[in-house]
């Protein structure tokens, strides 16, 4: 499986193995809204109508504005008919990392992601820290990330590996909702941290911190990327759970100051909703 996708340039396009199944959208869905979606586009549908919902004049962060994207994700998976409920799953799930349970269907051989307890994975940026005066104050973290986020993580995803994910479903938990997204199963090949250095480094990446590499011709950062989430195909590495983004704002500088002292950046891992430092 190979290809662009449409109105975006990939980071980098890797080949996907030849037997990779397609998603259980892949067939064709004749919506008004989106005629032809399958469930790659179906990504992008969805960023597109929380942007479009999202207040002017407030952040993607926090509440209310996290309960308003919740429910614009709600509203926008009814009118398409992708609004699930728990018993349209499997009874026997597998507890992923932090944010997925995992099932794998057979049938098409993908394995399911459902987001689980509210938790969307995490998004990089940094805030301030209380330190003395010889020190930065600013800090690195990897945040608790909202629905569109999440989103806009695996739309990068695509892009770095076109076909990558796709969007099945938003399951309806009343006050709080699941993103159910499937994955091609891939066979695990274990790879080393210096293998991983050293092919981000061919993509034109350097490494800023222990697992997260900067690349300023595009401004792409991927973070979280370390052994269990990378695995190999032939002679390509598929970042298939690292956590992409375009850094901006007082993010951007941070790690531009950082890299250009020689400095390398140290992550803090938090699970906070609080506003975080972006200019």
């Amino acid at each position: 499986m190979e290809g662009i996708l449409p109105n975006s340039q990939p980071a980098f396009t890797l080949r996907m193995p030849a037997n990779v199944p397609a998603p259980r959208h892949s067939e064709t869905r004749e919506t008004s809204a989106h005629p032809g979606a399958d469930g790659s586009h179906l990504i992008l549908a969805a960023l597109g109508h929380l942007r479009r919902s999202l207040p002017a004049d407030g952040g993607a962060y926090g509440s209310p504005s996290l309960s308003r994207q919740k429910e614009g994700l709600r509203e926008w998976a009814r009118d398409l008919g992708l609004l699930l409920t728990a018993t349209d799953l499997p009874s026997k799930v597998v507890r992923g990392g932090q944010e997925h349970d995992l099932y794998h269907d057979q049938a098409t051989d993908r394995y399911f992601k459902v987001t689980r307890d509210g938790i969307f994975g995490l998004s990089p940026g940094i805030d301030l820290a209380l330190v003395s005066s010889d020190m930065d104050a600013r800090r690195f973290h990897l945040w608790e990330a909202s629905p569109l986020e999440y989103l806009e993580r695996l739309q990068l995803q695509n892009e770095m590996v076109p076909g990558l994910n796709a969007l099945e479903g938003v399951i309806d938990q009343g006050d709080d909702l699941a993103i159910v997204t499937s994955q091609p199963r891939f066979d695990i090949v274990n790879v080393t941290l210096a293998e991983i250095d050293v092919w981000f480094a061919a993509q034109g990446f350097e490494k800023i911190t222990a697992c997260g590499y900067y690349r300023a011709e595009d401004n792409l950062g991927v973070f979280d990327v370390h052994a269990k989430n990378v695995v190999r195909s032939g002679d390509q590495l598929i970042p298939f759970d690292a956590i992409p983004c375009h850094p901006e704002g007082g993010f951007l500088q941070f790690i531009q100051d950082t890299t250009a002292r020689g400095h390398s950046v140290s992550v803090v891992r938090t699970v906070s909703t609080s506003p975080r430092l972006n200019d």
